[in-house]
């Protein structure tokens, strides 16, 4: 058997294979406009179904899930009526959000990221995460439910009241919160504070019951999340990636379980966990709910009636007693996927930064890359210094393949001889060059070693480019103002083709037969396709560690040429 045709053709269709997945990912399916910053005018549109999710009480009844209804009826001038203002919203604007809560249930209908523009063309124009109006609705909606919460009455949600109709916080270490209050029928106080950081995209969401009746006061706290399914709007504008997009939690037996939109139509799930954490992922971003760790929570996704796709939480039911007053805490988090960040909010939550199978070489990769960013101060040049230290640690496997290689190409005669010598007799031809091998100490696979090194290291950088946030506009040179979207002029691409045919060049094609040859030659022609729509980063990448490895070849061809020539062979 030929294993070394069948070891070339199977490299070669494992190395199709994945880069054809990734490029299936590039081309989203349909892009969604542009969206623009939130402002109280676009967020005033009516939710006209989100469901409150149903709790049994103890007596073993179910309350029933409740859409929300419109904000109360008022009068309004034409230009209200248009949507050109909402009194029913409040504002708040701190250095990392400008978000836009809904006083009829206190929900976060709108969040904007002024440290992340939209795109490099509109620095101005802060990216929207969260929004409610004519172009999609996304929104965090958290309340108590339950015997008495007065988010499942039949009354409708509470209507908060706030003092002001704008906050802003300008200190980026500072702290800002916010109390909206509401009486209920029986004289219970509840004042729903919000709490927000200068430096932080993690948003305080407290409950404070104040049982002022005579009776106990029973109830549960929860907080979900209501998207409809619309493509994701980060990649929006031009070609890119199409990361994850879908819920995400943490369970007591998967530590990070994806729901995504398929599995929701199919059908409604459920998980009881201790602690754990609910979230949205998209492209480079991220929503989610983070209750109280110390007690056990019910986490569900579903769908409306509406279409829209719901995933939250539902905590045990509390009792506040007469006179009493209680705090019912959890944590909003709306913004990048920083990986650290959220690593330290709540175990696993670092996971929704998806690296895919290869997480454990694209984790050291992004460490490695951010430390060398920290020095250099460019991710360009710092994926140059990356490339070199990953060459660098795979240079002494590629020395003994480029030995081996070099060899191989010094027999070329040698298997021509044969060739003439056995003609069409495949199996005597096969044991003369397994004799020639043996004795000139040649590994015919030898060659195949750095191609199939290299492709973990790849896919793995191409998954941190993808999902890294730190390389969404992250400049290099001239033209390359993001490295994380294509090359608009292809050179890049253009150029690692002309190395990789250069080094092909180096690589001996005397020893293979015509099938195998044609292949080779395809080979650069093939990657150049390919790469043409990849990351400018990934492409940079590919592009030095071929400089390297031809400068590499070259050498170790030349010394062993000067071997053979001191032996008079």
């Amino acid at each position: 058997m030929d294993y070394k045709r069948f070891a070339l053709i199977a490299a070669l269709a494992i190395v199709s294979y994945l880069l054809l997945l990734e490029w299936n990912q590039d081309y989203p399916a349909s892009p969604a406009p542009a969206p623009a910053p939130i402002t109280s005018s676009e967020t005033s549109r009516p939710v006209p179904s989100s469901d409150v999710p149903a709790v049994v009480s103890e007596t073993g009844s179910q309350a029933p899930a409740l859409d929300l209804p419109q904000p109360p009826a008022s009068a309004s001038s034409p230009a209200e009526e248009n949507g050109r203002q909402s009194s029913s919203l409040i504002t708040v604007t701190t250095p990392v959000h400008i978000v836009a809560i809904d006083l009829n249930g206190g929900d976060i209908v709108g969040v904007s990221l002024p440290q992340y523009p939209t795109t490099l063309e509109t620095p101005e124009d802060p990216l929207v995460l969260l929004r409610n109006d004519a172009r999609g609705i996304y929104i965090a909606q958290s309340g108590l439910i339950g015997r008495d919460g007065p988010d499942a009455t039949a009354d409708g949600r509470p209507v908060y009241q706030s003092a002001r109709q704008h906050y802003q916080l300008d200190d980026a270490e500072g702290e800002l919160s916010i109390d909206l209050t509401f009486t209920d029928r029986n004289q219970v106080n509840i004042t729903k504070r919000f709490t927000f950081h200068g430096d932080d995209y993690l948003i305080g969401v407290q409950h404070l019951v104040d049982n002022r009746s005579n009776m106990p006061w029973n109830g549960n706290l929860f907080g979900q999340i209501k998207r409809d399914g619309l493509p994701d709007p980060s990649t929006a504008g031009g070609v890119g990636v199409r990361a994850y997009l879908g819920a995400a939690l943490t369970t007591n037996d998967d530590p990070y379980k994806k729901i995504d939109f398929d599995d929701i139509d199919d059908g409604p799930s459920k998980d009881v966990v201790d602690g754990g954490w609910i979230v949205f992922s998209q492209h480079y971003f991220l929503s989610g709910w983070i209750p109280d760790q110390g007690l056990t929570h019910t986490y569900t996704t579903r769908k409306n009636a509406s279409g829209d796709y719901i995933m939250g939480f539902v905590s045990p039911e509390f009792s506040v007693a007469p006179a009493e007053t209680a705090s019912f805490d959890a944590s909003f988090y709306a913004g990048p996927k920083d990986q650290y960040r959220l690593e330290e909010i709540s175990p696993n939550l670092g996971l929704t930064i998806d690296y895919g199978w290869l997480w454990f070489i694209a984790s050291p990769i992004f460490w490695l890359l951010t430390k060398i960013d920290s020095v250099v101060g460019n991710y360009g040049w710092s994926i140059i210094f990356l490339t070199i230290i990953v060459k660098l640690l795979f240079s002494y496997l590629s020395a003994a393949s480029y030995r081996s290689m070099a060899k191989m190409r010094r027999l070329g005669p040698q298997i021509a001889r044969l060739k003439d010598q056995y003609g069409e007799d495949k199996q005597k031809l096969m044991q003369a060059q397994m004799e020639l091998w043996r004795k000139e100490k040649v590994n015919p696979m030898g060659g195949c070693l750095p191609m199939l090194l290299q492709m973990p290291v790849l896919l793995a950088l191409y998954w941190v480019l993808n999902e890294s946030v730190e390389l969404r506009h992250a400049p290099f040179i001239l033209w390359y103002r993001d490295l994380s979207v294509m090359d608009p002029y292809f050179v890049l691409p253009l150029i690692m083709g002309a190395t990789m045919f250069i080094s092909q060049t180096l690589t001996p094609m005397t020893t293979m037969d015509p099938v195998q040859a044609k292949v080779m030659k395809f080979m650069p022609i093939i990657f150049t396709i390919f790469f043409l729509w990849f990351p400018a980063g990934l492409v940079l990448y590919w592009l030095v560690g071929n400089v390297f490895n031809i400068f590499q070849q070259w050498y170790i061809n030349k010394k062993v040429d000067e071997s053979y020539a001191a032996k008079g062979s």
